[in-house]
């Protein structure tokens, strides 16, 4: 096989407005490997902020409702080189983002992928489904409109649907998936104690969620991306077909390299992870 064959992309942990170190890593790792690549898949909270307004329909404390870096792509005054594909998470500007809740390029090269969707790209299959679970709005029908945004607490916006779960689900014969939260039931005795030492009062039930374990079970993707938790985590998840989905849990982008994947795609579509 040819090297020149392969095609390579970057997956990215919550990002918080910090696009320009997010770039510096994707540039690093082409300066320091000679290739290039294709498209970044990044798994939420990204904050996507244009200006003052959008920070008002954002759930977070005051202190974290920061613009970021991502004014100077949407204004113009700096482009981002790759194409990138993200879902929401649970801090977001859903006052804006909700604006496209099919998804929509919102900036040259950011391409926001709604609250759920599937697209194709280099040949793989991939869906994403924006959002976390909060029991109380799972079932929600509908769940509130931008318009209704100055009615509503922002943490309406921010747990995915019960139906937008069915539609995922529908989607079948997934390549990639996209989640913010982990799925439930993955983390180890090991990983969990290294977990503790961040969130003293983490256990094994309340890391990760039942429907993002359901996702994996039914689609059977053969990559799973996650963020949320900011740890570097992977697991490999046997369904009961005995078909394998590798899971990478992402960092933040503040934490350096462990925000970092990059994966190889083959001719035959196999993706294996390099770095």
């Amino acid at each position: 096989m040819l090297e020149e064959e392969n095609l390579y992309f970057a997956a990215v942990g919550d990002v918080h407005g910090h696009i320009y170190r997010m770039l510096g890593l994707l540039q690093n790792w082409e300066k320091k490997t000679g290739k290039s690549l294709s498209f970044v898949l990044q798994v939420g909270d990204f904050e996507a902020h244009r200006h003052e307004e959008d920070l008002k329909t954002m759930d977070a404390p005051t202190k974290y409702k920061q613009l970021g870096d991502f004014t100077d792509f949407y204004e113009g005054r700096a482009r981002f080189p790759y194409p990138l594909y993200f879902i929401g998470g649970n801090h977001e500007s859903y006052g804006f983002l909700d604006q496209h809740i099919k998804g929509k390029e919102i900036a040259p090269n950011f391409n926001y992928l709604g609250r759920v969707n599937a697209i194709k790209l280099a040949g793989l299959k991939i869906v994403g489904v924006s959002g976390v679970y909060k029991a109380d709005l799972f079932s929600q029908l509908p769940r509130p409109t931008v318009a209704e945004f100055r009615n509503h607490s922002n943490k309406e916006y921010i747990g995915f649907l019960e139906s937008e779960i069915e539609q995922a689900i529908d989607y079948e014969n997934t390549d990639v998936l996209l989640l913010h939260d982990w799925p439930r039931g993955i983390i180890s005795a090991e990983a969990l104690e290294k977990f503790k030492q961040r969130y003293s009062n983490a256990d094994y039930n309340s890391i990760g969620n039942e429907y993002a374990r359901l996702l994996i079970e039914i689609l059977q993707p053969k990559l799973v991306l996650c963020g949320h938790l900011h740890f570097k985590y992977r697991y490999v998840f046997n369904s009961s077909s005995q078909l394998v989905s590798n899971i990478c849990c992402l960092a933040n982008v503040k934490q350096g390299q462990d925000s970092l994947a990059v994966f190889r795609i083959a001719p035959d579509l196999k993706i294996t992870e390099i770095n």
